[in-house]
Formats: C-alpha cells, structure tokens, sequence
C-alpha cells in the first residue's frame, strides 16, 4: 500500500525522499502555503494499526500511556514505552466504530505492529496493518479544505460519510485528518488544488511549530514520555492502571526528577540536523545537552526544531548543534512551571 500510494503521488510530481513523498517540486513555496494556508497533505508517509476485538481498549490500556478506553469523540496522542520507560513509538489514537486507529510513521509501524502482537496472548484483540485506509492531513480553514466535509472543533472526531475527520492542535488556525478508504481518499486528494499540496517536509514544519512530537527510527527508545512533552499533550494518564513502562514514567512525575524537556528552537542554516543529532552546552562539558527530536526548514530559510535539551542548559547557557547556536523560541503551549 504504501509503495502503490507513493508511486501515485509521485506520478503527479511528488518528490520521493526516504520513502517518503518530501514535496511536489517546489519546497519553498509549499512552505509559504503552508505558514498561510490552506493546505493538504497526502500522509503516505503514515501508517495505521487497527485494533479489533471485544478487548482491544483493554489490551491497549496495559501497553500505552494515556487512558485508551476514554477515546471516543477526540483524538489523543500515546506513548508505547520499553520496560524502561523509554519511548518506542507515539500514536495518534481514534475510533472507528468499535475499532482503535493508532496512526504513527510507517517507517516503525512493522516492528511496532510486531511488538504488540507479541503481548495479545489470550486477549480478544486482533492487530493488524490498515491497507485499506489512507490519511490526508489538512491545515487552514477554507470551505473546500477537506472538500465538502465539516470540520470538527477543538479536538474533536466525527463521522462524515465514509471519513474519519479529527481535528488536532495548531498554532495558528485549523489543522486536522481525514481517513478513510483509500478510494474515497484519493478521490478527495484530487480535489485538491495543485497550489494547496504539500508535501511531508512543509507539513513535518507544521508539526514542529504545533509543538507535536514524532518519534522516529533514530530517537526511538531515546526518552521518556515526559521528555516529549507527552504528559502536557495529554499523552500519558496518571490516574490508569499499569502498562508498560509505568513505573519509571510514574516515578519522574510523582518524585519530580525530570531534567529535560522539548523546546523548540530555529537554527541560522538551512540544512536541518538528522533526528537524534547531539546538541552542546557549556555548562556540560563533554556530554550532550540533549538530542534533536524534529527539524525542517521553514519559510524564513531557518530551520525549525523540536530538541529534548537539559532544562539546566536551556535555562542557562548557549546550547549549539554543531556549533551553531540554537535560539529558543515559544512553544504554542505552557509547560509544568519547574520545566
């Protein structure tokens, strides 16, 4: 599915990077669009793992962070962590009827769809790899974005049609999924204007401005929760049972002993570091002062990024990627006031 959806978009000028399709020729100017709206995103670059079965939100709640039985009429972000705490990957979590979605990169999905099944066990959940849905990601608040379908509020999902349609958190404006049927997505695609097409790079910018963390191959098992800011997005239910990783994640938040956080940033170039890039402060020499999580350059031809830096060097010295100092910048949302 995703090597068909990627063929068909880049037969309509797609740019093929990574696997994924990165823009339609002509990067600047989607990133203008973008920064303006409105736009849409064929996100081939995501995948979907479908949770069927009397038991599927039970079974989910003992491996995720947040709390997957109060999913219903919103969306909600969710960690699956190591034993250690550590994240392996972030969902995006919806409901289809008696089903849960989990969207998250296809780059992870394999071993992540693996994983899971590993703990079924006995329970009456069935997990699979959705090839039957496709997503489209859309951004501005015009009558024909995403073509005659409504647009929810705040977080909400709804039913229309055929389609999932969510809205998730923007700094400016309306952003928000459509998922459905891969036929009746492509038909939506191709409604489209070719002037309101991105590609996964300017929306992978829209993203970081939001404040939205990806985990990805280089930064899987990387950190905790927190540290992705997981637990202000309301990615992680202190209130819920066990699940795994739930001690270490409990513990930092209960004895407060969390060190780093993500900030975002913009860097003065216009090549964005890899995922995982080291970043340096002098207040702790010879070790990194945190790691990049998300970068891509934007209209002003900085970078922007999201890293998960020390909060000691944040607050108090220059924190550089490869020499180059990082200027913070605000997030669209508050963190925890010790953060």
């Amino acid at each position: 599915m995703e090597r068909e959806s990627n063929e068909a978009l880049t037969a309509e000028g797609g740019i093929l990077l990574d696997g994924e399709v990165a823009h339609y020729g002509h990067p600047a100017a989607e990133l203008l669009a973008a920064d303006r709206g409105p736009v849409v995103c064929a996100l081939s670059h995501f995948g979907i793992i479908r949770a069927s079965g009397a038991e599927a939100a039970s079974f989910l709640q003992g491996q995720l962070t947040s709390d997957t039985r109060s999913v219903g009429g919103t969306s909600q972000l969710s960690g699956y962590c190591t034993a250690q705490g550590r994240l392996l990957a972030i969902f995006r979590i919806l409901k289809d009827g008696d089903d849960l979605l989990l969207l998250l990169p296809r780059s992870l999905l394999p071993p992540m769809l693996k994983r899971l099944k590993m703990y079924v066990l006995r329970a009456k959940v069935t997990l699979t790899e959705d090839t039957a849905w496709s997503v489209l990601g859309f951004s501005g608040n015009p009558p024909q974005i995403p073509g005659a379908l409504p647009l929810p509020e705040a977080a909400a999902v709804i039913r229309a049609d055929d389609f999932l349609v969510a809205a998730i958190p923007a700094a400016a404006g309306r952003r928000g999924l459509v998922l459905g049927p891969s036929a009746a997505v492509a038909a939506l695609w191709s409604q489209v204007p070719a002037a309101q097409r991105i590609g996964a790079k300017a929306w992978r910018w829209l993203d970081i401005r939001a404040g939205i963390p990806e985990i990805g191959p280089a930064t899987s098992e990387e950190f905790v929760p927190q540290m992705v800011n997981l637990d202000v997005l309301g990615g992680i239910s202190f209130q819920k049972g066990c699940y795994t990783g739930q001690e270490i994640v409990a513990r930092m938040h209960y004895l407060g002993r969390l060190k780093q956080r993500m900030y975002a940033a913009t860097l003065d170039t216009r090549t964005p570091p890899a995922p995982g890039t080291p970043l340096h402060a002098a207040n702790l020499p010879g070790q990194p002062a945190g790691h990049v999580l998300m970068a891509e350059t934007g209209p002003d031809h900085k970078v922007a990024l999201l890293a998960v830096t020390q909060i000691s060097s944040h607050d108090t010295a220059v924190v550089t990627c490869a020499d180059i100092p990082l200027s913070f910048t605000e997030l669209p949302y508050p963190l925890a006031a010790s953060s």
